[in-house]
């Protein structure tokens, strides 16, 4: 009888190949219902055929060997479906077989080739798969010895987990942070380690190094005080019960740091007993974002980033959090916050929302608005406001214009609210400062072609009109090149980007490549190849989104290995959370105005007596490898 891997990964080994067969049988019916794993990895074997075909039942036929213990023969499987040829890894016989072949080998306890035949995968992950292959990856870096890596991955899985599932995929990890703690791995915290890493290693560590029950309680009690919204407060009372300890889950209409539903599934484990909320302090903040309904992953993403930025905070200062979702009643979520103690409220996002809050709010809370109110209304006492506003945007563009002396030229913008405002903006900043704008004209959402738009505005016309009159006096046709007007110095461009890219093309088409374009932070999108029909166009942007400093580059690179829908969608948005930890804190210590510049992921952030939040933007220029490149303030924006 084939033995089970031996040596000191043995435990772990079987404990993790077991959890990952548990979608075994909602993959394949036949091999579910069976009892005799070992009549059902042959059966699997003897359909196998050849070529891409073969994948899909030998990938059954291993999986079959594994549960039945026979290791060795679950390898001998593996190697008929490494040796198929012309298979893509990632169509659907491709992605079997490097599933297959990645949970056979960490079964067998050998966690680098687990590693290799995932990465063969390519990133990210195949679509369907991302759970799948992010389990087998953390555990494989969980038995090598990889502890932040492996719990790293493993909270990234959550994203792609129904929410009754969510209690089990931390049980999980739970039991593998214990395995490696009883094999006496370093379960640390690494330097720069997100909130939520670090607080499964923290409580890890928690639960090793406690001699006793009480020693355990007094360590997992100042974990709670440190975590008040990590995603394992929930497994304490039955993962450790004699450390439970009185907490503060949220409180009702309240939801915790993590992504599990305000109300527990079916079998969910219920959460400890709260104990009363204190009085209103300025050391418990609220969080107020969507968490459910169509901006549930806007609100998400807000808050991954300020509690990115919450967990870098002094321990010995920071406030404790509770986070309401706004999705239903913001106004409701405020006065519920502010009933259950918060000295300072942090959103709702949205103007609309804001305003519900704006007519609740009475100056006993300290509120920062994620937006701001509209024209003409008056902010209560202590409401602050923090928006990314396109119209900051467009006057710092004007701004640079006047800089480097550029006086004329012409603005492109969207038709629409959000049109109007830029262009308004731009124009009262622009011709504030001396310059002249020829005219400004709009596009609709769905133009594809500008000659009605650029000839015009180019001048043309008025080329061809000299042409025919020449042409009538000399009384011949003539050699003709249109030449656009000559005073014209830049572009103002304001829209999406495909019609930036529209724009920059055309205007090479009609002789006006040479003329520089200025855009906002819309015209550039996280897609290189993309971005090369935009080459040479010179934009305002958060520094997330162009800055290349080490600090940044590893925040993203972590930021999109945790997170890889917020990374990809909701960058700015994450940013502007982290940011408005930075701005609490800051208000917090020093009150108004805030003059000394906040280096945040958003730009460089102050705030004005009146409670308004300004931005200083970082300039870059899109080159031909489709990237940002900085631009300096002496740097001419020439294409």
């Amino acid at each position: 009888m084939q033995r089970p891997p031996q040596g000191p990964y043995a435990g772990l080994a079987i404990l993790l190949a077991s959890a990952l067969l548990a979608w075994v049988a909602q993959a394949a019916a036949p091999a579910a219902e069976v009892t005799d794993h070992v009549a059902a990895a042959q059966r699997w074997e003897r359909a196998a055929g050849t070529g891409a075909a073969a994948a899909a039942p030998l990938a059954q036929a291993a999986r079959q060997w594994l549960l039945a213990h026979r290791v060795a023969e679950a390898e001998r499987v593996a190697a008929r479906l490494v040796r198929l040829e012309r298979l893509d890894p990632r169509s659907p016989a491709g992605t079997a077989r490097g599933l297959a072949v990645a949970e056979v080998a960490l079964a067998a306890a050998q966690p680098e080739r687990t590693l290799a035949a995932l990465r063969a995968l390519g990133e990210p992950p195949p679509a369907g798969a991302e759970a799948q292959v992010l389990l087998l990856r953390g555990q494989a870096y969980l038995m090598s010895g990889r502890i932040p890596e492996g719990v790293r991955a493993l909270v990234a899985r959550e994203r792609y987990l129904a929410p009754a599932a969510l209690a089990g995929a931390r049980h999980l990890l739970w039991d593998a942070l214990a395995e490696a703690s009883a094999r006496g791995q370093d379960i640390s915290v690494p330097r720069g380690a997100d909130a939520i890493v670090g607080g499964w290693l923290e409580l890890a560590r928690a639960a090793r190094h406690g001699s006793g029950p009480p020693a355990r309680r007094e360590q997992v009690s100042a974990w709670r005080n440190r975590y008040p919204a990590h995603p394992a407060a929930a497994l304490i009372a039955d993962a450790m019960p004699d450390q439970a300890v009185p907490a503060a889950p949220p409180p009702p209409g309240a939801i915790d740091a993590t992504r599990t539903p305000a109300r527990p599934a079916t079998g969910a484990r219920e959460p400890v007993v709260a104990a009363p909320p204190p009085a209103r302090n300025t050391t418990q903040i609220a969080l107020l974002v969507p968490l459910s309904g169509r901006l549930s992953e806007a609100g998400e993403a807000l808050r991954d980033g300020f509690m990115s930025a919450y967990f870098q905070q002094d321990e010995s200062t920071r406030p404790t959090v509770r986070i309401y979702d706004t999705a239903a009643d913001p106004a409701g979520a405020y006065r519920r916050a502010a009933d259950e103690g918060a000295g300072f409220v942090i959103g709702p996002l949205g103007k609309e929302n804001v305003l519900a809050v704006r007519a609740v709010a009475d100056g006993k809370v300290q509120v920062l608005a994620l937006n701001v109110l509209p024209d003409g209304e008056a902010a209560p006492r202590r409401f602050y406001q923090f928006a990314l506003s396109p119209e900051d945007e467009a006057r710092q563009v004007a701004e640079r214009l006047l800089a480097e002396g550029k006086r004329t030229g012409v603005a492109l913008v969207a038709a629409g609210e959000w049109g109007d405002r830029v262009a308004g903006a731009f124009r009262a900043a622009f011709t504030a400062g001396g310059g002249h704008l020829v005219t400004s004209l709009t596009f609709g959402a769905s133009t594809t072609d500008f000659s009605d738009t650029l000839v015009p505005l180019l001048g043309f016309e008025d080329s061809q009109r000299r042409y025919k009159t020449i042409a009538a006096l000399v009384g011949g046709s003539l050699q003709f090149n249109p030449r656009r007007r000559d005073d014209l110095e830049f572009v103002f461009f304001g829209g999406q980007p495909v019609h930036g890219r529209l724009v920059r093309q055309q205007l090479k088409f009609y002789y006006a490549g040479d003329l520089p374009v200025y855009s906002l932070s819309d015209v550039y999108e996280l897609n290189p190849a993309a971005n090369q029909d935009l080459q040479g166009v010179a934009f305002v942007d958060m520094p997330w989104m162009t800055a290349d400093t080490p600090a940044l580059t590893e925040l993203r690179a972590n930021v999109a290995q945790l997170w890889p829908t917020t990374a990809r969608r909701w960058g700015r948005l994450f940013s502007m959370g982290h940011d408005a930890a930075l701005l609490v804190a800051e208000l917090r210590r020093s009150g108004l105005p805030i003059t000394e510049p906040i280096a945040g992921l958003t730009g460089r952030l102050t705030v004005d007596a009146g409670g308004r939040v300004h931005r200083t933007l970082e300039w870059a220029r899109i080159g031909s490898d489709g990237l940002p490149h900085p631009l300096t303030a002496d740097d001419a924006s020439e294409p």
